[in-house]
């Protein structure tokens, strides 16, 4: 979501980050798995503790995903709840 602009550099390191991500998915299928998370909208001092979701939820939803991903799985981007955001 971009309707509010700002945050530039922010949202300039996020997007390196994913076509990082999609090349080393690329790079090293069949070795090892590349999988981007999404923590949901978490209650930090960078959303002003706004968020909808703890920060120990969040990450706890994150690890649940790592140890469900192997070397054979595909692509993805989920968030900390397993739902699948579209790419």
């Amino acid at each position: 979501d971009n309707g509010s602009g700002g945050l530039i550099a922010y949202r300039c390191s996020k997007t390196a980050l994913n076509a990082l991500a999609k090349s080393l998915f690329v790079d090293l299928k069949g070795q090892a798995a590349v999988v981007l998370l999404h923590p949901g909208y978490v209650r930090t001092a960078f959303t002003e503790f706004l968020g909808f979701i703890d920060p120990a939820d969040s990450v706890k939803g994150m690890i649940r995903q790592i140890e469900a991903t192997d070397s054979n799985t595909e692509f993805r981007w989920l968030d900390y709840k397993n739902d699948e955001l579209e790419w």
